[in-house]
């Protein structure tokens, strides 16, 4: 065998021809019965027998490997569109089919075996396969249309049969209809005799009772008044009361953040002062301690030696800076710890004070008080020695002062 023998009978066109041949004479390829689907179906089957004749023809040598590969591209696409048409049967893939497979017709009619009276065989057996899918298509139509008309004519039957029986059916039931309304009449005027009756007795009970009733309603809300006015007495006296009580343990809790932040202050205060303190101590040693050593080793033979001293100075102020900076930290936290103290005193003692006063003054004198807290700055640090005896006096000579002011 030949390699252009090997080539022709082992071209990729073959396998791709075949596939497509397969495809178009699929009968579940069209799902719908659709006229214009079918004709393109019996088309590509019409063009499969034309091109099928003129390759038995064909001489493998005389078969040029260009025309191949066009005849395989063009069945490749043309397979591609079939299966897209058998997925989703878009009728659009059907015409791009024949397209390509135009193009095959093209090519092979270019090939040297195309000849006049092959071409008139191929012509005959392209239109034999054109009609057998058309007569296959409009066989089943036939079947499926004898199929039906016969359902239709079974349901004609029976439907004439239930329309007898309905008829019938519908006699009775007006015949059913008559009597019933002839009872319902009756029993209409009967039912509206009663109705009178019964409506005129039940009007007159309803008065009588409807004047009871309200005679009744008007001497219960008149005793439930007396009642609702007592109560509400009693609950604006608790309402006072729990007012009281409630200025009270706000007054305490208030006084409780204060003594809370005071003592916040008070600590660290003391730390600063511990660290203040013992940056001195140190200073004060890397002074003093070396003098003390050389006079303690011979005391006779001592002298001050002033560059020692003044170098020992320098790394001595290093630590006095901190040291003075530390001990003003502990006296600020130390003023705020007594601000904090004085604000606990006062709100915790405020309360026995206005006690006994109208409620007037003793606003005032809370307006007073609370202007004094809140506007009060940094105490000097004289007063830092304050203690609590002074504040409580304060706190007596402040409320003394608001009396006669609001008198």
């Amino acid at each position: 065998m030949s390699r252009w023998s090997e080539q022709f009978n082992n071209h990729p066109f073959g396998s791709a021809w075949t596939a497509v041949k397969s495809l178009a004479l699929d009968k579940e390829l069209e799902k719908s019965d659709r006229d214009d689907a079918i004709k393109e179906i019996a088309r590509l089957n019409k063009v499969i027998a034309y091109v099928d004749s003129v390759l038995e023809e064909v001489d493998p040598e005389l078969m040029p490997a260009p025309t191949l590969d066009a005849m395989n591209k063009h069945a490749t696409n043309c397979q591609n569109e079939l299966n897209s048409f058998s997925s989703n049967q878009n009728i659009g893939h059907l015409t791009n089919a024949n397209n390509h497979i135009d193009q095959i017709i093209i090519l092979v009619n270019q090939t040297p075996f195309a000849l006049t009276g092959q071409q008139k065989g191929a012509m005959s057996q392209a239109a034999i396969a054109y009609s057998e899918v058309i007569d296959e298509h409009l066989s089943r139509l036939k079947d499926a249309v004898d199929a039906n008309v016969g359902d239709v004519e079974g349901n004609v039957s029976e439907i004439n049969t239930k329309i007898t029986k309905l008829s019938a059916s519908l006699e009775e039931l007006e015949a059913e209809i008559k009597t019933v309304a002839q009872t319902i009449e009756k029993q209409s005027a009967e039912f509206n005799t009663q109705f009178q009756v019964s409506e005129k007795s039940r009007s007159d009970k309803f008065e009588t009772v409807a004047v009871k009733l309200q005679e009744k309603a008007d001497s219960e809300f008149e005793k439930l008044s007396v009642k609702a006015g007592t109560v509400l007495e009693v609950l604006g006296k608790f309402h006072d009361d729990a007012a009281k009580v409630f200025g009270v343990v706000v007054n305490t809790l208030q006084a409780g953040a204060y003594s809370s932040y005071a003592n916040q202050e008070k600590k660290t205060a003391n730390w600063l002062r511990i660290f203040a303190f013992s940056l001195m101590i140190t200073g004060v040693a890397i002074l003093v301690v070396p003098e003390l050593g050389r006079m303690w080793a011979d005391i006779s033979a001592y002298t001050l030696d002033w560059k020692n001293v003044l170098g020992r100075s320098f790394f001595a102020l290093i630590l006095f800076i901190p040291g003075f900076y530390l001990a003003k930290e502990s006296s600020r936290h130390r003023n705020n710890e007594i601000i904090n103290r004085r604000r606990e005193l006062i709100l915790s003692t405020i309360d026995p004070y206005l006690a006994l006063l109208d409620n007037d003054k003793a606003e005032e004198i809370k307006s007073e008080i609370a202007r004094s807290i809140f506007s009060e700055g940094s105490l000097p640090l004289e007063h830092t020695t304050e203690d609590a005896g002074n504040l409580f006096a304060q706190v007596t000579n402040l409320v003394k002062q608001v009396q006669k002011i609001g008198k």
